[in-house]
């Protein structure tokens, strides 16, 4: 018999714990293997088909993260089995206390209905689908994780996995410094180091928690051979955090010690030996710290100076995403359209996001969405951090785990997730978002009373589990297939296997019809076949699924191809009315309003183009920007044709002013820019017809300024433009 959850010998006196059924131990040991595997396969973001090879797809997938949708599909099928499991076999079914479930609900419905109304499409069934499998995970979780084993199967894999991405930062640090790049910032299997960052923020906090526990809990000498594991785990950790470079990530995983320590000590859970471990780390992260080029350069007055910029741009950036939010309360701009009906609102140069997950989620779904993330917050607060007595040593027996510690690394590990979203948007990262709902569903099964129990039939159970599963499984094959066949088709056109890639993108239409990016490229490579009617068709729906300045002018360019300026300058125009600061648009309406390309005298129109482009080069827009390496050349064909203009007008000393402007972006982005797009040519970064143009610009530029200075009588600068004109030539 039991009792108390403890079971009884048959004399009713000696006490042995009650083993998990092992249906409980699959389900967790799925679920936990699943997020573990999550920031190796699905740290990445997705920004369209990525070019790979057949012969490296699975390096691609498992090493690169170059397919984050087709891993999310592979994280997300173990968490989905783990589910099934629990849902076919739990009599009694234990789900998170109401003031977190709720609100967490609420808020996909929330994210669904914004989807829906304002057409947000396939990005915004795909954010929904990932928060989805959020919700699932930590329905899991908290269904059959208990003080004991089953939590071991969810804590052990994070550890593991988080101290593993750790080392491979370390190492990927170490390649690139003696290949002779030490400025290197890592990466591992993420987009970019900030969102590396913010893992990292999360599970060293986690892996503190475990290690104040077990150097409590365990005997010697299993203690000291644990402790040192996770010592040296939590040291790699907070190395690569380093090596990412990222201030806010570090701030964020200081604030989350900070928690941790705080709420340690007025528990009175911490030890001597903890201390001290944490003081070795300490020294050897100094030592990591000052060795690594990445950040100590970011330290510098130099580097302070350099990058005003940085947070300059990400301040605005919040700006503009408050407009967004305030400008459609309700139901936000749209679920994950964040990218294209941003820009509308911005007041500075491109972003993907809005480096802010509650801004974006207010702007992307409305502010009752945020609303609804704050609850949840606060209703997982209430039971997370509930303090609870320590176990009474005298009464059990045999002696109960002391699991608070590990309940402190949960939170804290929360805290740091909190911190750094509000500075980046981690949850674009599926692996984050993941990681984040396990830690929640940690912390509500962990808790004294975070769950309660609902009694539900077999069928309602075996049912829903069975729809629920289908349903998302489907769905998340669909987005996996299709990158998987999208992908190949990219890399055969980059090699010019045009009727191969037009093949890999009708299977990956086949599987994922609505995704607006496979549907653009396919109606490219449709033209590039002569194939115009279907490309159009192809193209048209792409830009009706995704209304983005970038495809609207993709359009716009094939139509001008076939001579129809008219609707050319009407998709120009679209997509200058969603992105007032369109610089291609802007150069194209403006060409477009010249009847005469060689008449160097611009019409009124045109001009108007031109010193809006100007403009835009002088505002906030122009001067702060996510990535400055990336130079502008729209701002340098502005200058050269209202140089040429005023030159032909006899305005001389106007002419000079421009022509120099001009010289400047070109000398510039042939320094910077360049020879970024020269190393990733086998990324498609590369463009030898835009190129050209870049060049021979540059070109005119010296040649026309050259002239001008001759006949002032400076000799000596005229005589140094020709030799970088000779020089370029040649090149």
């Amino acid at each position: 018999m039991q009792r108390n959850g403890v079971k009884l010998s048959g004399n009713g006196r000696t006490k042995v714990k009650a083993r998990a059924p092992q249906w409980a131990s699959w389900a967790a040991g799925l679920t936990g293997v699943g997020v573990a595997l999550a920031p190796w396969l699905s740290g990445s973001v997705y920004v369209g088909a990525r070019p790979v090879a057949p012969e490296n797809t699975l390096g691609a997938l498992v090493w690169g993260a170059d397919m984050p949708l087709m891993g999310m599909f592979f994280v997300s099928l173990l968490v989905l089995a783990g589910f099934c499991l629990a849902a076919w076999n739990a009599a009694m079914w234990r789900l998170p206390v109401g003031r977190f479930l709720a609100p967490f609900a609420l808020l996909i419905v929330w994210m669904g209905l914004s989807t829906a109304l304002t057409l947000s499409g396939w990005a915004g069934v795909l954010r929904t689908v990932q928060w989805l499998i959020g919700l699932v995970g930590v329905l899991t979780i908290v269904a059959v994780v208990r003080r004991g084993v089953s939590a071991w199967f969810i804590l052990a894999p994070m550890v593991i996995s988080a101290s593993l991405v750790g080392l491979r930062g370390c190492s990927e640090y170490l390649l690139n410094a003696l290949g002779g790049v030490p400025n290197w910032r890592v990466f591992a299997s993420f987009f970019n180091p900030n969102l590396l960052a913010g893992f990292l923020a999360m599970s060293a906090p986690l892996t503190m928690g475990l290690l104040l526990m077990l150097g409590r809990e365990l005997p010697e000498p299993r203690r000291r051979g644990y402790t040192a594991l996770l010592t040296v785990a939590l040291w790699l950790q907070l190395s690569a955090l380093i090596l990412t470079a990222s201030r806010l990530g570090m701030l964020a995983f200081l604030g989350a010690a900070g928690v941790f320590l705080a709420l340690a000590g007025a528990w009175r859970l911490l030890s001597r030996d903890f201390i001290l471990r944490l003081g070795v780390v300490g020294a050897l992260l100094l030592g990591v710290f000052w060795l690594s080029t990445p950040a100590t350069q970011r330290l510098t007055p130099q580097a302070a100076a350099q990058d005003v910029h940085s947070g300059a741009f990400r301040v605005e950036t919040w700006k503009g995403t408050a407009r967004a939010a305030l400008a459609n309360p309700i139901f936000g701009v749209g679920t994950g359209a964040f990218e294209w009906r941003y820009p509308r609102y911005a007041a500075v140069g491109y972003t993907r996001s809005a480096h802010n997950t509650y801004l974006e989620i207010a702007a992307e779904s409305g502010i009752p969405a945020l609303l609804l993330v704050i609850v949840m917050a606060f209703g997982w607060l209430s039971r997370a951090a509930q303090h609870e007595l320590p176990p009474d040593p005298s009464r059990a027996v045999p002696r109960v785990m002391d699991w608070r510690a590990a309940r402190l690394g949960v939170l804290a590990g929360v805290v740091g997730a909190a911190l750094h979203n509000a500075v980046d948007s981690d949850l674009q990262a599926f692996a984050n978002l993941l990681t984040l709902c396990a830690l929640l569903g940690l912390g509500l099964a962990l808790a004294v009373d975070g769950v309660f129990t609902l009694p539900i039939r077999p069928l309602e159970r075996r049912g829903t589990a069975l729809v629920v599963g289908l349903t998302l499984a489907t769905a998340l094959a669909a987005f996996g297939l299709g990158e998987w066949y999208a992908n190949q088709g990219r890399y055969e056109t980059l090699v010019s296997h045009v009727p191969q890639a037009a093949e890999f993108y009708s299977l990956a239409r086949r599987f994922d019809a609505s995704n607006p990016d496979y549907l653009m490229d396919a109606g490219e490579l449709y033209y590039a076949l002569g194939r115009r009617d279907t490309a159009f068709e192809l193209m048209t729906r792409s830009v009706k699924l995704k209304p983005s300045p970038r495809n609207l002018y993709r359009l716009g360019l094939y139509y001008e191809r076939e001579g129809d300026m008219e609707t050319a300058r009407a998709q120009y125009e679209a997509a200058l009315e969603r992105d007032p600061h369109s610089l291609p648009a802007l150069l194209k309406l403006a060409r477009l309003a010249q009847p005469d390309p060689d008449n160097p005298r611009l019409t009124d129109e045109a001009k108007r183009y031109y010193e809006r482009v100007v403009e835009i080069q002088n505002s906030p827009y122009g001067r702060i920007r996510a990535v400055p390496e990336i130079v502008e050349t729209a701002f340098g064909f502005a200058h050269l044709a209202l140089a040429r203009h005023y030159r032909a007008l006899g305005d001389t000393v106007k002419a000079q002013g421009h022509y120099e402007q001009a010289l400047l972006v070109f000398r510039n982005y042939r320094e910077v820019t360049y020879p970024f797009n020269l190393a990733g040519r086998a990324l498609g970064m590369y463009n030898p017809e835009r190129e050209r143009q870049i060049l021979n610009a540059h070109l005119q530029v010296l040649s026309d300024l050259a002239a001008l200075y001759e006949a002032q009588g400076r000799l000596q600068d005229a005589r140094t433009l020709r030799e970088e004109y000779n020089r370029l030539s040649a090149e």
